[in-house]
């Protein structure tokens, strides 16, 4: 079998809105210590300006996840060898060159080269060093010999052979992004794959972590966990398992993320205490996002199932210019609220977003699980069905349209047994722990007329208020909520904080007289933290 050499090998970045990074990682490969390969850069998205400065060979492909443009790139080349960089892997100058000499030292199509990926210097930030440390991202940790194991088939630094990726059909497109490299790992193993590990085939992973960007990184594992799941019925789905363990055991202070960078590796033992108590600190907090994205995965399952070939994806993308057009040509938000079914898209799409998440957290914080709680305006009931899913007893109440019929299927489905109300003719009772409304203030047309309704029926109201903005896609009555936060804290306010930049006031306060008792001291600090404190996500 003949051997390998640099020309022989093709090298795939998929890439999207990451130009600068992108052109680091681009001038690290022109500087490598071979030469002869080509590179091609698969741009994910046609909606995306390829700046004309790049210096490599460019494919512009529909948007659809790097899975899919890997498997453009690999079409697009003809050569033996595949290797897949991520566009924020800065390569160190010998890498092509020990990718290159382990296929040639191993020519059977079966081997596969693991590549190792360490942190850049300008991303040793906390974040990036839990992702580490913990094996959230890479475990090169358990790599206890010269093969790595398929489920470490980590695309962002790893080499094949053509045949090897022909042999499986390549990445598998129902994945989006997450857990692609995995199901190929799988894909490959079944066909006999060796995946030898090279640790000093380096690349450095230049991707600076933030809180919101760790959070949408955990919904995205969540989405392809979810899918990986139902692909495989030998996968267990290992994040959710930690995500529930570490998120409902033993509670730890917020200090120990802090902590454990403090404490030398050579101090093993203490080491090792501190990294479980800042993981499980991590874990608790993403929980949360983590099983709302595993919950939407859900929500559009079932979205799909009920509209059954009407069913559009790209309608599902387009869901707010189309709701808006229609809206426009109705001119009664309220009338096309409760006749359009284009409504359960965007409504859908609104419960995928995780907007919610830290809402339903400050009402987990005040009622406990088997609390019964009132979904006012609840739409397709998803806040309820997560709720539900957390042990609450939860009644919807709404206007009767398509949103509430589509809730009675859902409930049907589930075999949950939960009353719907129809807000213009039923009798609604009252005596629950919690009243909530999220994101319904804003489009009636007495605010206040709904809170003195929540407030007659629960010990707790538990609602936000939207600030209206110039030129807002999504119009709404603008609310008078200096007075609302006011009338709160006279009643008595647990808990009032903003979000989204300010725009978002959520307020927790005393509903009905049988409501637990505030004083109006501490519902006036409640009121005065929340306007001094940055607002959260």
């Amino acid at each position: 079998m003949a051997g390998f050499n640099p020309s022989d090998l093709s090298i795939i970045i998929p890439t999207r809105d990451r130009w600068d990074v992108l052109r680091r990682t681009l001038r690290a490969l022109r500087n490598q210590t071979v030469s002869g390969f080509e590179v091609l850069v698969v741009v994910d998205g046609t909606d995306q300006t390829v700046p004309a400065d790049i210096g490599a060979r460019t494919i512009v492909k529909e948007h659809g996840g790097p899975g899919a443009a890997r498997n453009a790139g690999v079409a697009a080349s003809d050569r033996r060898l595949v290797l897949f960089l991520g566009d924020d892997m800065v390569p160190q100058t010998d890498l092509v060159e020990r990718h290159v000499d382990a296929h040639d030292l191993h020519p059977e199509d079966e081997t596969a080269v693991l590549g190792r990926i360490d942190p850049h210097p300008q991303a040793r930030g906390r974040l990036n060093r839990w992702m580490m440390w913990s094996g959230t991202q890479f475990d090169y940790q358990g790599i206890t010999g010269s093969e790595a194991g398929f489920g470490r088939f980590y695309s962002s630094n790893v080499s094949l052979k053509r045949h090897q990726f022909e042999a499986v059909g390549g990445f598998d497109e129902d994945f989006v992004y997450y857990y692609e490299d995995l199901d190929m790992g799988w894909r490959l193993h079944s066909k006999a794959m060796t995946l030898l590990y090279q640790p000093r085939a380096v690349a450095k992973h230049l991707h600076p972590l933030d809180w919101p960007g760790v959070v949408r990184r955990f919904q995205g594992i969540a989405r392809g966990e979810r899918l990986m799941a139902a692909k495989h019925d030998w996968f267990t789905p290992w994040f959710a398992a930690r995500a529930r363990a570490l998120a409902g055991g033993e509670r730890f202070g917020w200090w120990w993320p802090t902590l454990v960078d403090l404490v030398p590796p050579r101090f093993a033992k203490l080491r090792a205490a501190g990294e479980r108590r800042a993981d499980a600190l991590y874990y608790r907090r993403l929980a949360p996002y983590f099983f709302d994205a595993w919950e939407g995965e859900r929500d559009l399952e079932e979205l799909k199932e009920y509209l059954g070939p009407s069913f559009n994806l790209m309608r599902l993308r387009d869901h707010m210019g189309e709701v808006m057009r229609e809206l426009q040509h109705v001119g009664d938000e309220s009338a096309f609220y409760r006749s359009s079914e284009a409504y359960l898209y965007d409504l859908t799409v609104f419960a995928m977003s995780a907007t919610k998440v830290p809402y339903r957290n400050v009402l987990r914080g005040l009622v406990p699980p088997e609390g019964r709680l009132l979904d006012w305006g609840c739409g397709i009931g998803s806040d309820g069905l997560r709720l539900i899913d957390d042990g609450y007893d939860v009644t919807f109440t709404d206007f009767d349209n398509p949103s509430t019929k589509y809730l009675r299927w859902r409930l049907e489905r589930r075999g949950i047994s939960a009353p719907v109300y129809d807000l213009d003719t039923d009798d609604i009772p009252g005596g629950f722990d919690a009243a909530y409304s999220f994101d319904v203030l804003e489009h009636v047309d007495d605010p206040l007329a709904s809170l003195e309704q929540l407030e007659r029926r629960a010990r707790i109201v538990v609602v936000n208020l939207v600030e209206s903005e110039p030129g807002d896609p999504h119009p709404h009555h603008d609310l008078a909520i200096p007075a609302l936060l006011k009338r709160a804290a006279a009643r008595g306010l647990f808990h009032y904080r903003r979000y989204y930049g300010g725009r978002v006031h959520l307020v927790a306060y005393r509903g009905s007289d049988s409501g637990p008792q505030r004083s109006r001291l501490r519902s006036e600090l409640a009121r005065r933290a929340g306007r001094l404190l940055p607002s959260a996500r």
